[in-house]
């Protein structure tokens, strides 16, 4: 116990009192006239208050007082022995001496008008500060609640709770809206749940800001603001709060960081770019492609080529890889190159009258020698992706793929493939088709329906020869058919061919190989230079036109350039 009469030591422990002011308890016990001795309400007043303290008393300090009836000595020391009284109560309840300090005044302290009221003991304990500084973490996500914040509860009578909300299904689960209360689309980049509850129920706003912090789910970008949750119809929606959210570097993972006022949800989004970003993933999908990345490659119209693994037989680093906008179609067969392979349309290119091509894409590899061909693995699938800006013109773009056949020129595949859509924001940029990796494209608009049907009107005759393989092609439409034997009075002609109806004679070519002579024979002639019997619809072809060839790779056309 310290025991302490001296007037500049009170001044020191009201300057300390009134600083320490939200940390201590006080209360008063009084005494009959003339008396010391401790009443029983009182002690029981002293009871009430060591409970309420209980665990948190620094110090216990015992200021004695008596009225101004008597001398001031007399008063003195009937105040010391007030004090005492108190102090050894304390003591004998469990107080730890070396805890109380003991003053005495006399009547020099007058408090109160009453006599009665001034014949006292002020108890005054200092009390430990439970209110502490709180923070909260979910992983790198956290709040950092000052003590103080929910005055007048304290942190540590607060439930508090914080949700790292990074993945899709959490967004679900929590019945988050990816809009804004415009019904404006959003996606985020990182998504935190706060509250703060007192026996249940919300805790008022806070009096001093939270210090939050939310971790990135994907790598910052420019264009995310601060967004604050709000409920509407029972979901979540999103209220642009103007805060740019700038990215700082923790020393395991990157956060945004804000002063923060509020309870709910709040995120750091940003709206989507374009309609054509349908995805459903609320941290945005799929962006555009990296064109530095390892499996990118592309053309100088920005014609991107990914390759998943194992595409090639060799490794992507170790091949020269071309990527060519086709856009004259030059890869694609005209009537000449037709009737050199002795193929027809529907042979290389049975879809052609469903496709408006536009252009071909054509993906070729080869060694760092550049010398050896390698072909892909068209077992695998390999993403193409085209700029948005270079097919606006097309309604429905799609992809055809072709596989090169070993007599050289590209075989059209008939299955179609559309654009793989709702993938994230690269969709805003690029149109985009998961295909086979034959590396040969076809990229047109799609139209269904099957081609239009053209009726036999007119005859082709060979006079003397039979048996041989006639092509018909029209150099306006570059289509070619292969003509098939003409029946009259149920009875096939074998040196009579059908040839379909035609807008003009000029633009009909037709190539006629036989090879039931000694050495084959082969005539290319213009509808419209040979013999027309129009009684008979009937175009006639003179054996003596016909040319002798080795093999039918030596033959000179020009009527079908």
């Amino acid at each position: 116990m310290k025991k302490l009469y001296l007037g500049f030591l009170f001044m020191i422990f009201c300057v300390g009192a009134t600083s320490a002011q939200e940390i201590k308890d006080s209360f008063e016990v009084f005494f009959e006239l003339d008396k010391a001795i401790l009443k029983e309400e009182s002690k029981q007043a002293i009871d009430a208050a060591r409970q309420k303290t209980e665990g948190r008393r620094l110090k216990v300090r015992i200021n004695g007082h008596a009225c101004d009836l008597g001398t001031d000595n007399y008063n003195m020391t009937l105040s010391e022995q007030r004090a005492q009284s108190t102090f050894e109560y304390l003591k004998s309840v469990g107080e730890a001496e070396d805890k109380i300090e003991l003053f005495f005044f006399g009547e020099k302290e007058k408090k109160y008008d009453d006599r009665e009221q001034n014949r006292r003991v002020f108890v005054l304990m200092l009390l430990e500060d439970d209110d502490r500084d709180t923070l909260i973490k979910d992983g790198c996500a956290e709040v950092f609640i000052e003590k103080g914040t929910y005055k007048p509860s304290k942190n540590k009578d607060i439930s508090f709770t914080v949700r790292d909300i990074n993945t899709p299904e959490a967004v679900s689960a929590e019945n988050i809206s990816m809009e804004d209360k415009t019904g404006r689309k959003l996606y985020a980049n990182s998504i935190l749940y706060y509250s703060a509850k007192i026996d249940g129920q919300d805790a008022p706003a806070p009096k001093k800001a939270l210090k939050i912090k939310l971790k990135l789910v994907n790598e910052h970008e420019e264009g995310f603001n601060l967004y604050r949750g709000e409920e509407q119809g029972g979901k979540i929606v999103w209220v642009n709060t103007g805060k740019p959210c700038e990215v700082s570097d923790g020393t395991d993972c990157k956060t945004y960081n804000f002063d923060w006022t509020s309870s709910g949800y709040c995120a750091c989004a940003q709206p989507k770019k374009c309609e054509e970003d349908c995805s459903e993933n609320p941290f945005g999908g799929e962006k555009a492609p990296d064109l530095k990345a390892e499996d990118i490659r592309y053309s100088g119209e920005n014609t991107v080529a990914q390759f998943p693994d194992g595409v090639y037989p060799q490794d992507l680093a170790n091949l020269n890889v071309n990527i060519l906008d086709d856009n004259n179609l030059d890869k694609d067969l005209d009537v000449c190159e037709q009737f050199m392979y002795g193929i027809t349309t529907d042979d290389w290119f049975p879809t052609k009258f469903n496709v408006s091509a536009k252009k071909n894409i054509i993906i070729t590899a080869t060694g760092n020698d550049g010398s050896t061909a390698i072909s892909p693995d068209a077992n695998k699938t390999m993403r193409v992706m085209i700029p948005r800006d270079k097919v606006s013109d097309l309604e429905n773009p799609i992809l055809i793929p072709g596989i090169t056949h070993s007599k050289g020129y590209i075989k059209w595949d008939v299955a179609k493939y559309e654009q793989t859509t709702c993938l994230g924001p690269i969709n805003c940029d690029f149109v985009v088709f998961d295909v086979p990796a034959t590396g040969n494209y076809k990229l047109g608009d799609w139209k269904d329906g099957d081609a239009p049907s053209q009726p036999n009107k007119y005859v082709l005759k060979t006079r003397l020869l039979k048996e041989s393989t006639v092509l018909v092609g029209n150099t306006k439409t570059q289509v070619v058919y292969r003509a098939k034997n003409h029946t009259r009075k149920n009875k096939v002609r074998p040196k009579e061919y059908d040839i379909k109806d035609f807008e003009s004679a000029g633009d009909m070519v037709v190539l006629v190989k036989n090879t039931t002579k000694k050495d084959p024979l082969f005539q290319e002639a213009k509808l419209s230079d040979l013999i027309f019997k129009k009684k008979k619809n009937m175009y006639v072809m003179r054996k003596r036109d016909f040319k002798k060839v080795a093999d039918f790779k030596e033959m000179q056309l020009d009527k079908c350039k």
